[in-house]
């Protein structure tokens, strides 16, 4: 495996923890949910952008449809 592919999640999951904290941070200086709710979409792109998902999913049968 490459060097960069290796280095590659774990960059990403720094930039996700970055951008939590931030958004932690400016809920709490608001006194709002606003800012967490704006990133709430962000583990849901993780999950299903993270490698090896697509092999999660179940089976196809092999029996003839009918």
């Amino acid at each position: 495996m490459k060097l960069w592919k290796r280095w590659l999640p774990v960059v990403a999951g720094l930039a996700v923890l970055f951008v939590a904290a931030a958004a932690i941070a400016q809920a709490i200086r608001q006194g709002s949910w606003a800012p967490i709710v704006s990133v709430g979409w962000l583990p849901a792109v993780i999950v299903a952008c993270w490698p090896g998902s697509y092999r999660r999913c179940l089976p196809r049968r092999r029996t003839p449809a009918g």
